[in-house]
């Protein structure tokens, strides 16, 4: 592998200085630099050869001593690349880091979960519902592996009771990832995708609120988990007999160990951050802005120490900023508008660019990370003409969370499929069912609201 990513790094750069890819492909010379690099990191992210925080640097690296020296006249200044690792984007995500480690740190995940799943009251279906949709929730604003290891982990002693092939075990093992997969999408920061996406279209004056994604995508993840638990129901749920309640014994609230004080706090600066999130336009107060409370409060009123401040994801915001980053240069240089000129002749209209790219965006992220897929496809995106790209991006940002048939295609896929006892041909066929009816349920849903919301134009096909 290594052998392959040096030839790769080789056959990727060595074009660009001996100004082939001018030749080939009608480049400038600093869209000839942007090609060479975009053809590295995009490789580099995909095979992690070196951590994917590394190649986030590298991006910044190769910008600063190829990009902008081989531009020529009218090249960009340092801080336009070096402002991508601390935007109002990086900021929203750290916000809702700090959150996801407070709402693990004060056990209100499993506090959360533990009530919703104990409302079941016997019933199987409505246990694997319930564990759906509690997953899917915190999903929303936590780490989507995060929840999906805690939720796993708060039913293992119930799976260990229940045997190896018992369609109860399956329905748990499928619909926790799924579920995590599909909150995502729920809100701005559920997702890297989400954060990659709405960065770019706040780069290009396209700004999405933290209410108006809300307002489009919680009814289409919500509507989706629904989906996932009747396809459950129908292939194992209708063969499970018995109270399925007897194995939440081991479930236990776990905020009770810390002081009620610090425990109330921390519930209260979460809600005012997520009301300030999502009232932004009402306050105009940007959501990077609303981001650093808790970052301020948490840390400052010692409500999470430093070795929580440490261990918060400083390397997924890095990654983060080298996908901006990239972006950047292709806005810069133009070469997203050069490529949108060679793969997309004639006139398109919202709809099916929106269309195009979701499906591109998900068959994609069937074998790449989501993340890969949108720092691939979004640059792309932001070539089109103005109206074009808001429809163009929120497609291939929600199509590539939408994709998860294969055990390797999500880290919660991965993780379940690591319990034992389901094949991955039976992850294929509920993993592909579901991918293909959340789909369905963003294309018509999610378009018919974005129409009605006046976020797109779908009049025209």
């Amino acid at each position: 592998m290594i052998r392959a990513g040096l030839l790769f790094s080789i056959l990727s750069i060595f074009p660009a200085i001996f100004g082939w890819y001018q030749n080939w492909l009608g480049l400038t010379p600093a869209q000839e630099i942007n090609l060479a690099i975009a053809l590295l990191v995009s490789f580099l992210w995909i095979t992690e050869l070196i951590p994917l925080y590394v190649t986030g640097f590298l991006v910044l690296f190769l910008e600063l001593i190829w990009l902008i020296p081989g531009w020529g006249p009218g090249a960009p200044k340092t801080i336009t690349f070096l402002s991508c690792y601390f935007s109002e984007t990086i900021l929203l995500f750290l916000g809702g880091f700090v959150i996801s480690s407070a709402i693990s740190f004060y056990g209100l995940d499993s506090t959360i979960a533990s009530f919703v799943i104990k409302k079941t009251k016997g019933s199987a279906y409505l246990l694997v519902l319930s564990l759906g949709m509690a997953t899917a929730f915190l999903s929303c604003f936590m780490n989507n592996t995060a929840t999906a290891a805690m939720m796993l982990g708060l039913v293992s002693s119930m799976m260990k009771s229940l045997e190896e092939g018992s369609p109860l075990r399956k329905s748990i093992l499928f619909m926790v990832p799924f579920s995590a997969n599909l909150g995502g999408i729920g809100t701005p920061v559920g997702t890297l995708p989400n954060v990659i996406g709405i960065a770019y279209l706040q780069e290009k004056g396209f700004p999405i609120g933290f209410l108006e994604w809300m307002a489009f995508a919680f009814p289409v993840f919500l509507v989706s988990v629904f989906a996932l638990s009747g396809i459950l129901y129908i292939v194992y749920l209708k063969k499970e007999k018995g109270n399925s309640s007897l194995h939440l014994i081991g479930i236990q609230d776990s905020t009770n160990s810390f002081p009620k004080n610090k425990r109330n706090l921390s519930i209260f600066v979460i809600l005012v951050t997520i009301l300030g999130w999502i009232s932004s336009d009402w306050h105009g107060i940007s959501n990077g802005t609303v981001a650093l409370f808790p970052v301020i409060v948490f840390f400052g009123f010692s409500l999470l120490d430093l070795k929580e401040f440490r261990n918060l994801s400083w390397d997924v915001l890095i990654l983060m900023g080298g996908g901006i980053a990239l972006g950047k240069a292709f806005e810069e240089t133009g070469l997203a508008k050069h490529f949108v000129s060679l793969f997309l002749l004639g006139e398109s209209s919202q709809l099916s660019l929106f269309l195009f790219f979701s499906i591109l965006s998900l068959l994609l992220s069937c074998f790449l990370s989501n993340t890969s897929v949108a720092n691939l496809i979004l640059p792309i995106t932001m070539g089109l003409p103005g109206d074009l790209i808001l429809p163009a991006a929120i497609g291939a940002t929600i199509g590539a969370s939408l994709a998860m048939p294969l055990p390797v295609s999500t880290p919660p896929n991965a993780l379940a499929f690591s319990y034992g006892g389901i094949r991955s041909i039976e992850m294929v066929k509920i993993g592909g069912s579901i991918s293909i009816v959340a789909w369905i349920v963003f294309t018509f849903l999610g378009g018919f609201l974005l129409h009605h919301l006046q976020i797109v134009d779908f009049s025209q096909f």
